[in-house]
């Protein structure tokens, strides 16, 4: 092999090798995606729903396209043995919410598909920077310091008979 066509290579193999890298990075990136759609329904459809009747409709409606894109985000997966089930997961979760099913119990099926989606396709739930604590500060002061004081890791002796939802 010639020196110049050795220098090319050895230009073009790293070359090749980072694109390939980038493309399959795409398909986790869907993953992420439906980690994500997950995490917002579990989080907010419990508050769209109470005694099978829809209380907020606009809420209800996003939740409803939400898992149109949550099922074209994992359909379009690149196939591995538990997507079949992943798939099947997303349909039962679309049934309860379309039957307007108990929040508590929605947020559940989604959390555990949740699990088995991030397990499936390896995808790491830990943020992409470290939180800034300035910035978690007031978050804590206005959702957490309620049941767990003005210190984090200090209960008040009220929450001890609170049950976590």
């Amino acid at each position: 092999m010639p020196l110049r066509s050795r220098f090319l290579a050895w230009l073009l193999i790293p070359l090749l090798a980072l694109c390939s890298g980038v493309t399959l990075a795409d398909p986790v990136e869907g993953a992420a995606q439906a980690l994500h759609l997950l995490d917002y329904l579990g989080a907010d459809y419990p508050a769209t729903v109470a005694d099978g009747k829809v209380v907020n409709s606009a809420e209800y409606q996003q939740q409803v396209d939400n898992l149109a894109a949550l099922q074209s985000l994992v359909v379009a997966l690149p196939q591995r043995a538990e997507r079949a089930d992943l798939e099947r997961a997303v349909t039962q979760l679309k049934s309860a919410v379309a039957g307007r099913q108990d929040g508590v119990q929605v947020a559940h099926q989604a959390r555990q598909l949740s699990a088995k989606l991030a397990l499936a396709y390896e995808v790491s739930q830990a943020p992409a920077i470290t939180p800034d604590p300035a910035r978690g500060a007031p978050l804590y002061a206005q959702h957490c310091s309620v049941c767990h004081g003005g210190w984090p890791g200090r209960h008040r002796p009220g929450t001890a008979s609170l049950e976590p939802a």
